[in-house]
């Protein structure tokens, strides 16, 4: 198994969870019809885009966060996660945030960091559970 930042192993295995009790799968792409059950196959069967996870503050100040892949058609396919969908979500941006700082580096490659390690566990728990 890939290392993995160990302040980054509770949020990724609660993202290896999601779309169990879901609202958010399954998720269709709406150019060729594809749908992905959950957060893993949706990680497993479509590609990363440069800006593939961004925090959002909506209209009554309440943390979101999208999460954007290619379907393998092209098409991009976003998922809005809110508290509901993934309960951890402001402590994740706050753990993202004090990574940054503690490493004096940007946000966005803490959050690029954190993407790659997510994606990493969730294919090759993917792999172990084919064996």
């Amino acid at each position: 198994m890939a290392t993995i930042n160990t302040k980054f192993l509770e949020f990724i295995r609660a993202f290896a969870e999601m779309g169990k009790d879901s609202t958010i799968f399954p998720k269709r792409c709406r150019t060729c019809g594809k749908e992905y059950c959950s957060f893993p196959e949706y990680i497993h069967r479509t590609l990363p885009v440069a800006h593939g996870l961004e925090p959002y503050t909506d209209a009554l100040d309440q943390i979101t966060t999208m999460q954007y892949r290619n379907c393998l058609c092209g098409s991009t396919l976003a998922i809005n996660l809110t508290k509901e969908s993934y309960p951890l979500l402001e402590r994740f941006w706050n753990m993202i945030q004090s990574e940054a700082e503690a490493a004096e580096r940007p946000l966005r490659e803490i959050v690029l960091e954190f993407r790659e390690q997510c994606n990493q566990y969730i294919i090759e728990q993917a792999e172990e559970t084919k064996r």
